[in-house]
């Protein structure tokens, strides 16, 4: 059972937002863009675990993906948690094309393309065996003991997976994603002593739900853009030109004449996503939309379900929380 779908990553929203809306001759745009290129790529890599998933049996398994707990002192992310009545997985999943070297000497992997060029990553075996560490710091402080194990998967099945003579056990731990249900079920005759009854299953389940804490950050800040660069205004869906203009209930594109009465909607999203999600006055929205009225914005944001708090001039609003609920870009 999927106690925690898959969604996409608030930071691939974010850099979608922030591209839209900066110039094609913006400095940091290539850098902005292969960032979300290598971010496309690595969710499209997690969903490709989600049809081998589906064919476990529901009640013997909670799925959670995508989570970021706090063990104490910091926190550490898991791409897939699966809970188990005997046994705890973890799953770090990889979207690497060509060949993969996990070298032992440096502990490090070594990826070739098929354009032959060459790219060091950290040993992802390593990172993954840190994160069940941390991952059983956060049971035991709940007495909960139980078997954690992991695997890499690799969710390309034509990535060539090496490793130097006598280091094949290195990759045990490391499988294209085809063979993960069998390897999964290798975990499950290893471990047949059950741990936790169902009761106890739902009590960590809520527990992990409760204290998943997305990762937030300034994304204007992050790559040093102003605010100034912003292009503001409501973007037609059609033809991509703005700013859209407020005619008689709906907005109206001067360049293709497309009408579009709910067209705010994804202006909204963009102004909270690289405003950090802070709350914004009346009076803000009014400038990004380019409306002349506050009542005209008081409308929208009602009939939009918008979240706010406070009245009169001290009220101001918030992002939904289904921006964060959305498993495709626009």
């Amino acid at each position: 059972m999927i106690e925690k779908e898959r969604f996409l990553p608030i930071r691939i929203q974010k850099n979608h937002a922030l591209l839209k809306r900066i110039a094609k001759n913006h400095p940091k745009r290539l850098n902005i863009e292969s960032d979300q290129t290598r971010r496309l790529a690595g969710y499209k890599g997690e969903q490709a675990i989600d049809f081998h998933l589906s064919k476990l049996p529901e009640k013997e398994f909670l799925i959670f993906h995508d989570l970021r707990l706090s063990s104490g002192k910091h926190f550490f992310q898991i791409d897939t948690l699966i809970l188990n009545s005997a046994f705890v997985l973890i799953l770090e999943v990889k979207n690497y094309g060509g060949t993969l070297y996990f070298d032992p000497d440096f502990n490090q992997l070594i990826q070739t393309n098929s354009k032959g060029e060459v790219k060091g990553y950290p040993n992802p075996i390593e990172q993954t065996r840190v994160q069940c560490s941390e991952m059983k710091k956060w049971l035991l402080k709940r007495n909960i003991n139980i078997p954690i194990e992991f695997f890499i998967i690799i969710s390309k099945p034509s990535t060539i997976l090496k490793t130097a003579p006598g280091h094949a056990k290195m990759l045990q731990r490391v499988l294209h994603v085809q063979f993960l249900l069998k390897s999964m079920e290798k975990i499950k005759a290893a471990h047949k002593k059950e741990v936790l009854s169902p009761k106890d299953m739902k009590k960590i389940s809520r527990s992990i739900l409760k204290e998943h804490t997305p990762k937030n950050f300034d994304i204007l800040k992050h790559y040093e853009i102003s605010r100034s660069d912003i292009q503001t205004g409501v973007i037609c869906k059609v033809c991509s030109s703005y700013p859209m203009k407020r005619h008689y209930g709906t907005w109206c594109c001067t360049k293709c004449k497309t009408k579009d009465k709910s067209a705010h909607i994804t202006a909204l999203k963009d102004i909270f996503l690289l405003n950090n999600s802070s709350p914004l006055s009346n009076q803000q929205i009014c400038k990004f939309l380019h409306i002349p009225s506050g009542d005209i914005a008081k409308k929208l944001l009602s009939a939009s379900k918008q979240r706010c708090s406070g009245s009169k001039k001290g009220r101001v609003y918030f992002p939904n929380t289904d921006y964060q609920q959305i498993k495709d870009l626009e």
